[in-house]
């Protein structure tokens, strides 16, 4: 059976490293710009080389996300940022939009491309599609079951990630826009604020005409939007068959 690249994220470089000394074959951050993480303790260009050549020395891997669902205004300054990426030596990127794809193939040859989750893979037929633009692995759908990952596999010569772990999405990913609707906030361009994780209550007009909770409120927690977190470690086994 072949052995899978086990793949940690970093909120930082404490982060990485600690990743890296428990075992990742490989680790993905997020840079100043392009990521969907635009709140978060992300890293300098500095910081993904000095990442990259820590990872180096234990023979692991450091992807950039630059999976943003890119708008026009996003082009200024795209170019640059991605050839001081490839410079520092980082593996790959993680993307979602053919704007950066394509400017990637362009000036940064050299770092390999994984179409984000972002994209919402969840059949052999949009897999076979981003092979042939040339992308090296393809990110699923956190959606996505395993016998659709079978036949991906069966059908298709890529890499194909999966997500074993984390929150899900109340939509399927990158076709969310909640966060814009109740914050301004543009959930595909790193700012997402989660709204789906509030609290909500849901309500009924009773027989008087007046708003009522529809449930009991000490029986029903009221993360009404809300799915259960993915959480596949005892699935591992039938992933890697």
């Amino acid at each position: 059976m072949k052995k899978p690249e086990l793949l940690a994220p970093a909120g930082n470089l404490e982060k990485l490293k600690i990743a890296v000394h428990y075992g990742a074959d490989a680790v993905f951050l997020g840079g100043q710009e392009y990521g969907l993480r635009s709140n978060a303790d992300n890293f300098t260009m500095e910081e993904i080389a000095e990442g990259v050549d820590f990872a180096n020395r234990y023979g692991a891997k450091i992807y950039v996300t630059t999976n943003i669902i890119a708008h026009d205004e996003n082009m200024e300054g795209l170019e640059e940022y991605l050839q001081n990426l490839e410079s520092t030596g980082a593996t790959g990127i993680i993307v979602a939009d053919p704007l950066i794809i394509e400017t990637c193939k362009k000036v940064a040859p050299r770092l390999e491309i994984h179409l984000s989750t972002q994209q919402s893979l969840s059949n052999y037929k949009a897999v076979e599609f981003w092979k042939q633009e040339g992308l090296d692995r393809v990110v699923l759908a956190r959606e996505t079951g395993a016998m659709e990952m079978s036949e991906m596999k069966e059908k298709v010569d890529i890499e194909i990630e999966a997500f074993i772990h984390g929150a899900m999405c109340i939509a399927y990913s990158g076709r969310c826009t909640l966060s814009n609707h109740m914050t301004a906030r543009d959930s595909n361009r790193g700012g997402c604020c989660q709204s789906c994780r509030w609290d909500y209550d849901l309500l009924e007009v009773d027989s008087d005409g007046e708003l009522d909770l529809y449930y009991d409120n000490s029986d029903v927690t009221p993360f009404a939007m809300s799915p259960k977190d993915l959480k596949l470690i005892e699935s591992i086994p039938q992933m890697m068959e």
